[in-house]
């Protein structure tokens, strides 16, 4: 979560959230509840004037837009610049435009007017944020009509604009959790809500389920219709205590101590929560928790180097290669030149001389599952290796470890060309980066996998992420985190680093040596190259430093 100095509050309070008794639903679209019971925690608020008399239509609409950042009384004085026929009519909850310093307002007729701004991110009503690769011209229609002699704006689009710095001021991030495809990893979702009643707001969206793009992905242990008693979650002494309807009781023991698990983790960014107290109205619940065999929220991995060395693949730490046993002879046998690893099951894919290979601690044998051409480095999950061609970016081959395979689309043009692919720890999601025509190109789309085929991925949802650079050469992409891909892309000066957060915000790190791989790690600190001159980068504070370490490859770990 996003820390700073305390004393924004009460600004949209009630705004663009999941609100009231918000649940799991049987069917359709998620729906809005009954408002929020709100209470201010902070020091200050905004107090946006009210209009005053005589003033003329910029001025009336200077004020509506200044007034967006009053939510008090369900934006009581924004309303006070409307008529009286339209004021109940806007919803300035259905979103938020994030804009540059820069607006303008200008005249179109005697009753019609226009604000123009230039959006760079926008959030939806259930916290979902998504920024654009460059700020977009936006323009927006308001007309007029006088009231006793006042002008007054009779139509307005839905929704709210905030001027960057002021929308940093209000929100906050916060991390929702979801059960993944297998029983070892959570998965991840970021939202951004208002300052207040941040436990309120978090469980009233962890009980939503997860949103469209990951709903194929990702599940939740709380049962169909599971909603709070009241639309509040009290907070004492540091327990959050939620209380929710008799659905729950349909949970089993198992399923109880996700459900905590999963409250647990997603209100851990906020700050006066230490611990969760689950009920069903009004009786608590006793719940155990699940201990070590709690799925993990942001797996960890070796903190070393994996790589090929003099020979030997293995952990590469100072002057020394460890060999990883089983597999390190065997995946050197194959003429390696990338591989994916996972240490806990002691498997590997590997992109080798023949194509790409499949190396299992328990099986004696290699054995090649892709042979075509101009393949990239082969990603893994807990039961398929993922294998793409350069050639054929419309789609990813997906094999299980005895050579069954799918063909999944990526929804990429014919022209261009896949460049990494990564699926991420937890087996939920994957990165997808390529070179296009109009520049290098970043998708992060959800698995949908098949429940009647072993959890067989199927599919791949619409892109939660999808950016296009303006300028430079795709070379590669990793997963940084549970949230962050970062891209490494070369230009005509030097190569650079992008950090792209997955519902977040984009970062630009330090320029980086030229460099011909990227492979991520346990956080920023974590990131690793491999130099042109065949040596390994690594972060050092802001700046990157070259080891002098030697290596034919680096490679992945899940």
């Amino acid at each position: 979560m996003r820390r700073r100095a305390s004393g924004i509050v009460a600004l949209l309070l009630a705004a663009l959230v999941l609100t009231g008794c918000v649940g799991i639903p049987t069917s359709g679209d998620v729906t809005v509840g009954q408002k929020l019971e709100e209470q201010d925690s902070g020091d200050f608020e905004f107090f946006p004037l009210e209009p005053t008399k005589g003033a003329d239509q910029e001025a009336i609409l200077a004020g509506f837009v200044a007034a967006f950042t009053g939510a008090a009384e369900d934006f009581r004085v924004a309303r006070e610049f409307l008529s009286k026929s339209f004021a109940d009519d806007w919803n300035p909850r259905s979103g938020v435009t994030v804009r540059t310093a820069l607006q303008r307002f200008s005249s179109v007729d005697a009753a019609t007017m226009q604000y123009s701004v230039a959006a760079e991110a926008t959030v939806d009503s259930t916290g979902a944020y998504r920024q654009n690769g460059e700020p977009v011209p936006l323009t927006l229609r308001f007309e007029f009509v006088q009231e006793d002699g006042e002008w007054r704006i009779n139509s307005a689009p839905d929704g709210i604009v905030l001027a960057d710095a002021t929308f940093r001021s209000i929100f906050d991030t916060h991390v929702l959790y979801f059960l993944g495809p297998t029983d070892t990893a959570l998965v991840p979702d970021l939202r951004w809500f208002p300052s207040g009643s941040a436990a309120l707001r978090v469980v009233s969206a962890l009980l939503a389920g997860p949103p469209d793009w990951l709903r194929g992905a990702a599940s939740t242990a709380f049962p169909e219709g599971t909603k709070l008693v009241a639309p509040s979650v009290e907070v004492q002494s540091g327990v959050a205590i939620v209380d929710l309807s008799t659905s729950a009781l349909e949970a089993d023991l198992e399923e109880r101590q996700l459900m905590q698990l999963q409250l647990t983790r997603s209100l851990a960014t906020v700050s006066n929560v230490r611990r969760v107290s689950l009920s069903v109205g009004g009786t608590p619940l006793d719940i155990a928790e699940l201990g070590a065999s709690a799925p993990r929220s942001n797996p960890q991995v070796d903190s070393r180097a994996v790589g090929l060395s003099d020979g030997t693949f293995g952990y590469v730490s100072g002057d020394q290669t460890v060999p990883i046993e089983p597999l390190s002879e065997r995946i050197v046998a194959t003429g390696p030149r990338g591989a994916t690893v996972s240490i806990g099951s002691f498997t590997a894919a590997v992109l080798g001389s023949a194509g790409v290979s499949v190396v299992r601690s328990g099986d004696p044998g290699t054995t090649l599952l892709d042979g075509r051409q101009n393949l990239t480095v082969p990603s893994l999950d807990n039961g398929h290796v993922w294998s793409a061609s350069r050639s054929t970016p419309g789609s990813i081959r997906v094999f299980d470890f005895a050579g069954a395979f799918r063909d999944l689309p990526t929804g990429l043009p014919a022209n261009a060309g896949i460049v990494s692919i990564d699926v991420s720890r937890d087996g939920a999601r994957i990165a997808i980066f390529a070179s296009t025509p109009a520049g290098p190109r970043l998708q992060v789309r959800a698995i949908n996998r098949d429940p009647d085929a072993n959890e067989f991925p199927a599919s791949l949802s619409e892109p939660a992420l999808d950016v296009v650079a303006t300028s430079g050469v795709a070379v590669d992409a990793t997963w940084v985190d549970e949230l962050s891909v970062a891209t490494l892309v070369r230009d005509e000066a030097e190569d650079s680093v992008v950090l792209y957060q997955v519902g977040g915000e984009r970062t630009s790190l330090s320029r980086i040596p030229p460099a011909t791989a990227l492979v991520g790690g346990n956080g920023r600190a974590g990131l690793r190259a491999l130099g042109e001159s065949g040596t390994i980068l690594e972060r050092s504070g802001n700046s990157w430093t070259d080891t002098r370490r030697a290596v034919e490859f680096l490679a992945t770990q899940r």
